[in-house]
């Protein structure tokens, strides 16, 4: 079973609440990240995690799923549809990055959103563009996101800002959307910006055209991964994900439905 089946027989053994599975599918010493925190060590509490998770995030399914294969490294972009407290039905988009040896997952950092992302005009199309390229090759996807990654965490915004396509668009629903490629460099060193040290890259991984980079203050705290997609040599949408707990957010910051006003019967 290749890298990429066992992450999805993962996904699989989630979508179906197969606990043993889950357990089965993890080294025993795994260390395990949840954008919720903390951290989770060994598989036999990831099982007992995910059934408090389960619990919460009922009827949980993984949908859209899109993968990025890079070496001992399988990355899963995907929208968790689930139905919360109240059994209202909600989404969530995910980042699932998993460091597999022998078949099993030796390490995983699972990012996330904020539920329920609302795209505008200009997002929307953005990614329709994204998604319906089919071109690139993961050289060439490598050689745009090194470059543009140097360039922003250096300050040097000309040269990032040649590295994004002209109606490039940034998602971000924690602290919002962005359009443009001056607005989404700004955007991207500024938030969560840390009061000691600096964004280093800790991971970079690259298919045809799809990109993760894994970025943090502390190498070892996990903290923010984007999603890259390239378009033609240039990025066209970049999806940020975070460790919601680790930039001070609780996982029911935000109510995973609009409010409503309820009327007296």
């Amino acid at each position: 079973m290749s890298n990429t089946d066992a992450a999805r027989a993962l996904i699989a053994a989630i979508n179906f609440d197969q606990f043993a599975r889950i357990e089965a599918l993890h080294q025993p010493d795994v260390t395990f990240w949840p954008f919720p925190g903390p951290a989770v060590l060994g598989s036999v509490s990831v099982q007992d995690w995910y059934k408090e998770f389960l619990r919460d995030y009922s009827d949980c399914l993984y949908t859209e799923e899109e993968v990025v294969e890079d070496g001992d490294v399988v990355a899963i972009r995907a929208t968790l549809e689930a139905k919360g407290y109240d059994w209202r039905q909600f989404t969530q988009r995910v980042l699932d990055v998993c460091e597999m040896h022998d078949g099993k997952v030796a390490s995983r950092r699972l990012y996330a959103m904020l539920p329920n992302l609302e795209l505008d005009k200009a997002a929307t199309a953005a990614m329709t563009g994204a998604t319906g390229f089919r071109g690139g090759s993961p050289s060439e996807t490598k050689k745009v996101v090194e470059a543009f990654m140097a360039a922003v965490l250096s300050g040097q915004d000309d040269a990032a800002s040649a590295c994004i396509a002209e109606k490039a668009a940034l998602l971000d629903n924690v602290f919002g959307n962005k359009t443009g490629a001056a607005d989404m460099v700004a955007g991207w060193r500024d938030r969560a910006k840390p009061g000691v040290g600096t964004w280093q890259v800790t991971g970079t991984f690259c298919g045809p055209r799809n990109a993760v980079v894994e970025t943090s203050v502390n190498a070892a705290r996990p903290r923010r991964a984007d999603w890259l997609r390239i378009v033609d040599g240039k990025i066209g949408v970049v999806e940020t994900y975070w460790m919601l707990r680790e930039i001070g957010i609780g996982p029911e910051a935000r109510t995973r439905h609009l409010r409503r006003v309820i009327h007296p019967m």
